[in-house]
């Protein structure tokens, strides 16, 4: 027989044929349950009420046809045994030994609530502590914070942000994703003012939560977040996450529906749950910091074997490379060796002797025009797309030496470069810059020699040592020759134009077929001596000089200027090429033109070549002045003269010219002789305007 059935059993006898009745209140339920009713009588709801003030365990009150017998317990739990009769049956001892009795299955019970919460309280604890990921542990702790406290529906965590200065939520359960917007200030609202103080807070009714919230200057939008990420709060709790004496955070749960009254001890309860969460989350973060620093120890030390392999090969490729540069194996071999290293294959296009190096046939896919003009403001390495029938991607690597380019190592790049083929490319990039460097020196020595060789020829002595020289450097005294001579005119930078010279040099070896020639620079010319089998072949050789020129020009190069000696038999006459050559060369300087020009072609002008503009100027203003009016330059007079002497003084074809009539002409002519005080049927004077008019048209151009 159970306690419950032996208490009834005892009224029972007591009371023979009175109808009774016995409730249970659970304050924490806060729910009345009817244990017991006999006869006849319908079912009654005692006021049972708070019996926190009581200090009685029982009280006996009276109603018109009934007794009702109060039993106080702790925890605010009650039992009322309602007697059907005006007077009472029982004694004090009576009652006394009912309350006690009564009490034993409500301890029973209390004992087995407390079981289930302690294995709550175990299970949680062991399961916080089976994980070391944070997030994990998070999620974990309020889990299992709704089983240790069963009457909760809901609840989520506040972390501190020591960056922002806010409580972050973590890990919600039972609320929407506006809760994730939610960030209280320290001292704001229920979560915030928990955190401040490190004081728990029970709130069972909706009302004082939420005034709880306002009074603790909750802002509008958190207020907004909160309301709209919960359903309806009838109750909530939350106690502060503390490891030692600081708070790192605090945990609120909600209860959706009223299931019971939260007490003082489900507050002491989750405290202890927190302090328990505080350890786990402390430790999650001990781990997730050292798994972080093993990640970067793990990264770095990978990247220290990175390196370490990229240094080895490095020194690898350094090596090989090195070595096929002092066996003098060129710059082809270098390449053809850097695409034995690296995939994809790798072209290099040398800008010094505009010769393009591949391990296969393919053309250059970029002229050295298109490299110099993409790589005008750019000195490090670079990606290029080229737009053709398809889009070809290319990976740029330049080789300078100080302002100067070099060359340009290009990379088909069909996939992502990695870090060894661009260490690679670097180790290449290098040994190239020295190779040509090496190659440029040795340029520069055979220039110098070449020099010295043309010299010697310009001053021999007699024919038989100019014979002797000739052959000596492979030219045959006796053939055809004619001498061109290059300039660069305007230059700034000494070590860009070593270079133009040299390139320009290339380009007319490439296209100047003939075997016996001597050419070289020299400063900023190029001296070419050339051998011509038949007089009549230098035209072609002309067209050729006129083509480079075309071409040099419209690649973005500095212009230059070019004078063309006379052909003559016999290489005795070598000095007077030179001579003629540089005459031409002065020729145009003088008109400040860059072109190519034959000596023969000066005409008259030769007699002139050794004098400055300046006097040409002054001769010219000497005979044209007069003809100027003092208000204005009396361009009539001045036009009339230059059209009669072109006519060669024919008053006929002048006037046509002019469209004006013979006399009016006639008139002019007359008021030129007076200005200009001359007669021009006068031999010496026509000789003076001539030669006058000859020079006005020949340096008109420079001519202000």
């Amino acid at each position: 027989m159970s306690q419950v059935e032996y208490y009834l059993l005892f009224l029972k006898r007591k009371l023979n044929d009175i109808p009774f009745q016995v409730w249970t209140y659970k304050h924490y339920q806060n729910e009345r349950n009817l244990l017991y009713s006999s006869g006849n009588k319908e079912p009654l709801s005692p006021p049972l009420h708070n019996c926190q003030e009581e200090t009685t365990t029982f009280r006996i009150k009276k109603q018109s046809d009934k007794h009702l017998i109060f039993f106080y317990y702790p925890d605010g739990n009650q039992v009322c045994v309602c007697i059907y009769r005006p007077y009472i049956v029982l004694t004090n001892e009576e009652i006394e030994y009912l309350y006690n009795f009564l009490s034993l299955p409500l301890l029973k019970e209390i004992i087995q609530e407390k079981d289930i919460e302690l294995n709550n309280v175990i299970d949680s604890f062991r399961s916080l502590t089976s994980s070391l990921d944070l997030n994990e542990v998070l999620e974990k702790i309020i889990n299992n914070a709704l089983k240790v406290i069963p009457a909760a529906d809901a609840g989520f965590l506040l972390l501190y942000d020591h960056s922002t200065e806010r409580l972050i939520p973590k890990s919600p359960v039972g609320f929407n994703q506006n809760i994730y917007h939610l960030k209280m200030k320290v001292g704001e609202s229920i979560t915030g003012k928990v955190f401040e103080d490190g004081i728990g807070r029970i709130f069972n009714s909706k009302k004082g939560l939420f005034d709880e919230m306002k009074l603790n200057n909750i802002s509008k939008e958190n207020y907004y977040y909160i309301t709209s990420a919960a359903k309806k709060t009838e109750a909530a709790m939350c106690v502060p996450i503390s490891i030692d004496d600081k708070r790192i955070g605090v945990m609120i749960i909600h209860q959706w529906y009223k299931k019971k009254v939260l007490v003082e001890h489900d507050l002491m309860l989750l405290q202890g749950f927190a302090t328990q969460a505080a350890i786990a989350i402390q430790n999650a973060q001990f781990y997730s910091k050292a798994n972080q620093r093993l990640i970067e120890i793990t990264k770095l030390s990978n990247q220290l074997k990175e390196k370490n392999t990229l240094l080895q090969k490095r020194h690898d490729v350094h090596a090989a490379l090195t070595n096929i540069s002092l066996q003098n194996n060129g710059v082809e071999t270098i390449v053809l060796e850097i695409n034995q290293m690296i995939q994809p294959s790798v072209s290099f296009l040398n800008v010094l002797d505009n010769m393009f190096y591949s391990d296969n046939s393919i053309q250059a896919p970029l002229s050295i025009y298109e490299i110099k003009k993409i790589l005008s403001n750019k000195r490090q390495p670079l990606h290029v797309e080229i737009i053709e029938q398809s889009i070809k991607k290319y990976f740029l690597y330049p080789i300078y030496n100080g302002t100067v380019l070099l060359g340009c190592l290009i990379m088909n790049e069909t996939v992502p470069i990695s870090n060894s083929d661009q260490m690679t490319l670097e180790q290449g990039c290098s040994i190239l810059a020295l190779e040509l460097l090496k190659k440029q020196t040795i340029t520069e020595i055979f220039y110098k020699k070449t020099h010295e060789q043309f010299e010697s020829l310009l001053n021999y002595q007699d024919a038989h040592q100019l014979a002797r020289q000739a052959k000596e450097i492979g030219l045959n005294a006796s053939s055809h020759w004619v001498i061109t001579v290059f300039e660069i005119p305007n230059y700034s930078d000494l070590q860009l134009l070593e270079i133009q010279i040299h390139q320009l040099i290339s380009k007319i070896k490439k296209q100047l077929q003939t075997e016996e020639k001597l050419i070289y620079g020299f400063n900023n010319k190029i001296i070419i001596l050339i051998s011509i089998p038949e007089p009549d072949n230098f035209n072609h050789i002309y067209s050729i000089f006129q083509s480079i020129r075309k071409g040099w020009e419209k690649s973005d190069n500095p212009p230059f200027r070019g004078g063309i000696s006379t052909i003559y038999k016999g290489l005795e006459n070598i000095k007077k090429c030179y001579d003629e050559a540089n005459k031409a060369l002065s020729y145009l300087a003088n008109q400040n033109r860059t072109e190519i020009f034959r000596f023969e072609d000066i005409g008259l002008n030769r007699l002139f070549l050794n004098q400055s503009f300046e006097e040409i100027e002054q001769f010219i203003n000497e005979i044209f002045s007069p003809l100027w009016s003092a208000h204005d330059r009396n361009k009539d007079l001045e036009k009339t003269l230059l059209t009669y002497i072109k006519n060669n003084r024919s008053a006929t074809k002048t006037a046509d010219k002019l469209h004006i009539h013979i006399n009016t002409l006639y008139q002019r002519i007359k008021k030129i002789e007076d200005l200009l005080q001359l007669e021009l049927n006068n031999n010496e004077d026509a000789l003076r305007i001539q030669l006058a008019c000859h020079l006005r048209e020949t340096y008109h151009h420079l001519l202000v």
